[in-house]
């Protein structure tokens, strides 16, 4: 059996009611990895843990809606210094990143919540820059900034609970799951 009918037949088993366990253990040991096998099956959206957290899945897309305005307009505010289409674009840019990440949450996808993070927590640094300038200002960004880093790992972690930071989780050398 293939990896493409490995990860068809995984997402069937889910959806038709099997445990998480169950299914690892039936095609732990194939052509797929135990631990990309681990990850696909906690990567699995809970039908019951989307419906109790819907509404902090919303106010994160609102959150980024908001944060992709923000680049959008800021983009295009800093690409005017340059020319008007340096402007579009690096508006454009600014603005559609965030959207790509809106997108990622909206489907539940549970590296976008992990390529979110550490792409946030990459960029802190650079947030001190402007300190000496604006200090008042500088630590309102981070701890906004911060917020967003938590908020997201946080709902990450309820939504996603076989997961953990990279990859599934282990406990004792053994992958476990909440059934």
């Amino acid at each position: 059996m293939d990896k493409k009918e490995i990860k068809r037949q995984v997402g069937e088993m889910l959806d038709a009611g099997r445990s998480k366990t169950e299914t690892f253990k039936a095609f732990s040991g194939g052509a797929l990895k135990d631990k990309a096998l681990a990850y696909l099956i906690g990567s699995r959206p809970d039908p019951a843990l989307l419906e109790r957290h819907a509404g902090k899945i919303k106010i994160l897309l609102g959150l980024i809606y908001v944060q992709a305005l923000i680049g959008l307009v800021g983009g295009y505010l800093l690409g005017l210094t340059i020319s008007t289409g340096f402007a579009i674009g690096l508006g454009l840019l600014a603005g559609g990143v965030p959207l790509l990440f809106a997108w990622g949450f909206y489907r539940n996808a549970a590296h976008a919540y992990t390529v979110y993070v550490v792409l946030s927590i990459s960029q802190v640094p650079r947030l001190f820059k402007g300190y000496g300038d604006d200090p008042t200002g500088t630590v309102v960004g981070v701890a906004i900034t911060l917020a967003m880093i938590f908020y997201v790992a946080w709902l990450k972690n309820l939504l996603f609970p076989d997961l953990g930071f990279f990859g599934a989780k282990k406990i004792k050398g053994q992958f476990v799951f909440s059934n």
